[in-house]
């Protein structure tokens, strides 16, 4: 079954004009389809965002009935919607100048008299991000939750422990409700074609992004301007030094991390596809010993793979430096936090990196000599005398 979009359209003059453009399947491909909400009075919008269920805002910005234009109505709608809930929003307006500002990926400003093609375009782009067909599935998971497990948790425990525990213990289910299986399978379901495998994690479950914690802890993601270039850090002091405004910690210690396209493996790769040849096995293969952190030398690299906000690197325990707090404050304009590494993928860094910095250093068995030796004993004593006897008392 497909799904219908609803779309409020705000516009005093052409609403049923805007309609006509986007409505049924002019931009959502059967069996999805479109239907247009109309709403010629800017003030009514308001009111609608508020009681009534919408994927997508198509805004005006002027109101021409309206002696203020200063105050642009569409605007006003706009930071009205942003008050009450999250909501695609696109300006259809003669006036696209003015609001060029607030474009983002999930607000669009199309210009009013261009091709109309734009306008069915920027409709498109939304519904591409996959995000209002999210925002349902988390709406119905949520809905599904409350009625079918909720309920029966808050009759049978509510008198068991305080309502903060039953709110606390809610809350906690929900979210492993939509956690990742979650969102695999409404994926899977929707023909997301960047999908990991079943027993494989995507990218961007190693993180927290934007980070939330207040203070700074370890895994901690930093990225500093080099140049025209990026260079990016990964805190290592435990996260119990950096708590209560860093009270105790003097110093924060920062691998500066090493980019997987610097290393051999992948520049032998990237020859390869300049010079349009399939690379071979072996050079495959050492890529991805950078990629399972199982290259050498043991433990020194921890791989962190790529998303929007970071590229492909390796945290580096041969690289490391000291900085001052001060230094990773937002006003020292030094560094700039971008992400968290998440629970168990920090606590996994913080042990690779005591078994890389805590290990021993011994100077390597001769193993040439060992196997000589094997073979020596193997030769002197014959099998029916006692062979494994004779090797296991190390005679």
């Amino acid at each position: 079954m497909g799904v219908v979009w609803r779309v409020l359209i705000v516009d005093d003059l052409q609403a049923a004009d805007v309609a006509e453009v986007i409505q049924g399947n002019k931009v959502a491909s059967s069996p999805d389809s479109i239907v247009c909400v109309e709403c010629k009075n800017f003030s009514d919008a308001v009111t609608r965002l508020q009681t009534e269920r919408f994927d997508i805002v198509i805004l005006d910005l002027k109101n021409d009935a309206s002696e203020d234009q200063d105050n642009l109505a569409g605007e006003v709608v706009f930071n009205e919607l942003k008050k009450h809930r999250f909501l695609p929003v696109i300006f259809y307006t003669g006036y696209a100048e003015k609001v060029a500002d607030l474009a983002s990926a999930y607000v669009k400003v199309v210009t009013r008299g261009d091709d109309p093609k734009l306008l069915r375009n920027a409709v498109g782009e939304i519904l591409g991000t996959k995000l209002p067909r999210l925002f349902r599935h988390i709406e119905e998971e949520q809905k599904k939750f409350m009625w079918e497990s909720a309920e029966k948790i808050w009759v049978e425990d509510l008198e068991k422990g305080s309502a903060s525990d039953i709110v606390y213990l809610l809350a906690r289910r929900l979210s492993n409700v939509l956690s990742s299986d979650a969102v695999r399978s409404f994926l899977d379901g929707d023909g997301g074609g960047d999908v990991p495998r079943i027993d494989k994690i995507h990218a961007v479950e190693l993180y927290v992004y934007p980070p939330i914690s207040r203070d700074l802890i370890f895994g901690d993601i930093f990225e500093k301007k080099n140049g025209n270039d990026v260079d990016y850090f990964v805190v290592l002091t435990p996260s119990c030094d950096l708590a209560r405004n860093m009270k105790n910690a003097d110093f924060v210690l920062l691998s500066k991390c090493k980019r997987l396209v610097d290393t051999e493996a992948a520049k032998k790769i990237v020859v390869d596809i300049d010079n349009k040849v399939e690379s071979s096995k072996n050079s495959i293969n050492a890529l991805k010993e950078y990629i399972g952190d199982n290259s050498n030398p043991k433990d020194r690299y921890k791989y962190l793979p790529r998303t929007s906000f970071i590229p492909d690197v390796l945290v580096d325990f041969q690289s490391i430096q000291s900085v001052a707090p001060a230094d990773l404050l937002p006003g020292a304009n030094i560094y700039s936090r971008v992400a968290s590494l998440d629970s168990p993928f920090a606590e996994a860094l913080q042990a690779k990196m005591a078994r890389y910095l805590g290990r021993i250093g011994v100077p390597d068995i001769d193993a040439d000599l060992a196997v000589s030796r094997f073979k020596m004993i193997a030769t002197k004593v014959p099998a029916k005398e006692g062979l494994h006897n004779t090797l296991w008392r190390g005679s």
